[in-house]
């Protein structure tokens, strides 16, 4: 049976504060902003305006009855809404605040006591503004001493505030919000859970409200006839999909699904989204899932298994993805860690190539990366092969990317086989070509390519410029600039090339082969890339500004016998640095640039070597 019905905003309150209005475990969390953001984008102001507009709901919410207790089937966003203003009024209408707080403030001088009795209002409810009572109110939430000492005496002023103030909130300055306006409700009477999810999904699905993983939470509800046979992996995401559905319950008014690992049975949508949440937290490369778009896992598995999705989930086909994936995890932490050197365990991790480049990469890219992974896997390569292939493209799309000229970015791209705005189409040709040649997503990136793109980059960041001196004597240039990806990159690759593994531990400073703080004729660019090496801690503070022959006089731990390829020789370095003087002078800029330029071009040969 359907029957339709009115309740009273009250009517509808006192339900859901009796706990008899719950909310099923298919019912998506609420979405709505509390105030408007843009325009056309539903907010719990602007339907509260609605409501006092218009006094109906018009649109029903939607239960399913069980009993005494209400499913709710659609109209989350409006009963969160309809109760967060009944709660927290001001929330929503801040601005309501504006002439009591302006009386507040003429009234009394003391700070103190201004912001006290605005904390007190604002912390007002619905039912406390429309019936409030002055003495009776301070007294029952523990002010009445306060009332007594700076309230008392304002009495009549301040009641008439206060009247002003709940005729604000009266529907006409004079019916209470939650007495006259209605709310239309639908009432499925003797329906089973799983067809009151079906009716979920038609309501929606029809007028775009779901997005498709929405959908597909309703659509994969009673797709449950597998198992997890691997024990240790079934309880990991157990308690992954426990912590997903405890996230759910953040800010929702209604009584929320919470997933109980004795009752429920983990369905096909709970395993994708329990075991992407647990994978997230093995790779930092795998995001958990989004609600407003499909999971990575889905299209995955979509790729994996052909045919409708709520008919291939089987126990082989979900034992073969765990497998597959935790294989893939394996591949994509090595190559996270040979590209975004987490070798480098020394606390000040000057070489640590930013951590924050990872979240560049966009969902599809990472899509496109773990697709061509496991395309190598199912064709059986080995994986030293598969690791270059994957690190090449990846470094290859960051170097591109961070081009400064945009002619020459586009030109480069034409390598890169990441995507960046291709449409839906498009793109799914490139993964099913990918999945089926992997070797796709790196093959175009030629060692030319990467050698060229490098030098561009070197070139970019050399910033020219004459000695200067402040009127007070301070040196123009005295900030160290931020280290490019790119120069962390050549230098790390450079350094785990030519040091061996146990200077890796190391803490490392920037130190520059000429002084930072040397003065020079013409125009160089004295912070530029051939002129800087991290070096170890002990020998960085022991050199100062002295001369480069500084580090042999105290490196006990011989060190910079392996750096010879940067290094300058003293003769070299005598022909370009004068430290004649206090300040070091660097007396000759073309050694100096030749010196950059030698450095520069070794490790960018170094890299291209390493990964060629």
């Amino acid at each position: 049976m359907i029957k339709n019905e009115q309740w009273p905003v009250k009517h509808l309150m006192s339900k859901i504060q009796n706990k008899e209005i719950f909310k099923p475990k298919f019912q998506r969390k609420r979405k709505w902003d509390i105030l408007p953001t843009k325009e056309n984008t539903p907010s719990e102001k602007n339907y509260i305006l609605f409501l006092e507009k218009e006094h109906n709901s018009v649109h029903p919410i939607t239960f399913g009855q069980i009993g005494d207790s209400f499913s709710n089937i659609d109209g989350n966003n409006r009963i969160n809404a309809i109760a967060h203003y009944l709660q927290e009024p001001f929330c929503l209408f801040p601005e309501r605040l504006d002439d009591i707080f302006t009386f507040i403030d003429a009234t009394f001088e003391n700070k103190d006591v201004q912001h006290h009795i605005k904390d007190i209002i604002k912390k007002f409810n619905y039912n406390d503004i429309v019936t409030f009572k002055y003495n009776k109110y301070f007294e029952s939430i523990g002010e009445k001493q306060f009332y007594n000492e700076h309230l008392k005496q304002k009495r009549d002023e301040f009641e008439c505030e206060f009247e002003k103030l709940a005729r604000a909130f009266k529907i006409n300055n004079e019916d209470r919000f939650d007495y006259i306006v209605k709310i239309n409700v639908n009432l499925f009477e003797g329906y089973t859970t799983d067809e009151l999810c079906e009716i979920f999904e038609d309501i929606n699905k029809y007028n775009s409200k779901l997005t498709e993983v929405e959908l597909l939470a309703c659509r994969l509800y009673n797709v449950n006839d597998f198992e997890i046979t691997e024990p240790i992996m079934k309880a990991a995401i157990t308690e992954n999909l426990k912590e997903f559905y405890m996230n759910r319950k953040e800010d929702e008014v209604l009584p929320c699904y919470v997933h109980d690992e004795k009752e429920d049975k983990l369905n096909a949508y709970d395993f994708m989204i329990g075991f992407q949440k647990y994978c997230s937290k093995q790779c930092k490369m795998i995001h958990e899932a989004e609600s407003d778009s499909l999971p990575l896992f889905f299209k995955l598995y979509k790729i994996l298994y052909k045919g409708s999705i709520d008919t291939s989930f089987t126990t082989d086909h979900i034992d073969q993805f765990i497998e597959l994936i935790n294989q893939t995890i394996i591949i994509l932490n090595k190559i996270y860690s040979t590209i975004f050197m987490e070798k480098l365990v020394g606390s000040s991790k000057i070489m640590d190539a930013c951590n924050k480049k990872i979240d560049t990469l966009k969902a599809r890219q990472i899509y496109l990366i773990i697709v061509a992974i496991i395309g190598y896997i199912h064709k059986g390569e080995e994986e030293t092969t598969m690791l270059h292939s994957i690190e090449k493209c990846i470094l290859f799309h960051f170097f591109v990317n961070d081009i400064h000229d945009k002619e020459t970015r586009e030109r480069y791209r034409l390598y890169d086989v990441l995507p960046y705005e291709s449409g839906a189409k498009q793109f799914e040709t490139v993964i099913e070509k990918t999945y089926r040649t992997p070797s796709l997503i790196s093959e175009k990136i030629k060692k030319e390519h990467m050698n060229d793109v490098l030098m561009i980059l070197v070139k970019e960041n050399c910033k020219d410029k004459v000695f200067d001196i402040r009127s007070n004597g301070k040196d123009k240039v005295d900030k160290r600039r931020s280290r490019k990806f790119f120069e962390k990159a050549l230098l790390y690759y450079f350094y785990k090339n030519k040091i061996p593994v146990q200077f890796l531990k190391y803490n490392y400073w920037i130190e520059h082969i000429c002084p930072f703080s040397c003065s020079w004729e013409n125009e160089i660019d004295i912070d530029r890339l051939g002129n800087i090496i991290p070096i170890i801690d002990e020998l960085n503070g022991k050199r100062g500004n002295k001369h480069i022959s500084e580090y042999k006089k105290n490196d006990r731990l011989k060190f910079m016998n392996y750096m010879k390829d940067i290094i300058p020789t003293e003769v070299m370095y005598n022909q370009i640095v004068s430290h004649q003087e206090k300040k070091p002078h660097i007396a000759h800029s073309d050694q100096f640039n030749m010196m950059c330029e030698r450095n520069e071009q070794t490790l960018i040969n170094t890299f291209v070597d390493l990964l060629f």
